[in-house]
């Protein structure tokens, strides 16, 4: 009769941590190619003028 073999909560969640360990390099490079695409789709929608700061006077009109 052969034994059925017995997996403690504690020998999954190694098993999950050793795979999430070995695949977090893969997961970076991907995390950065996503950021990439992201920033060079927003500079291509951007209008010129529009950017942080473009265009905009550095002092308030009003009060001086």
């Amino acid at each position: 009769m052969a034994k059925k073999e017995i997996v403690h909560p504690w020998q999954q969640i190694e098993e999950q941590a050793f795979h999430a360990f070995r695949e977090w390099p893969l997961w970076l490079v991907l995390r950065k190619r996503e950021l990439a695409a992201q920033q060079s789709d927003s500079r291509a929608t951007a209008r010129p003028g529009t950017a942080a700061g473009a265009g905009q006077p550095t002092e308030r009109p009003e009060g001086n």
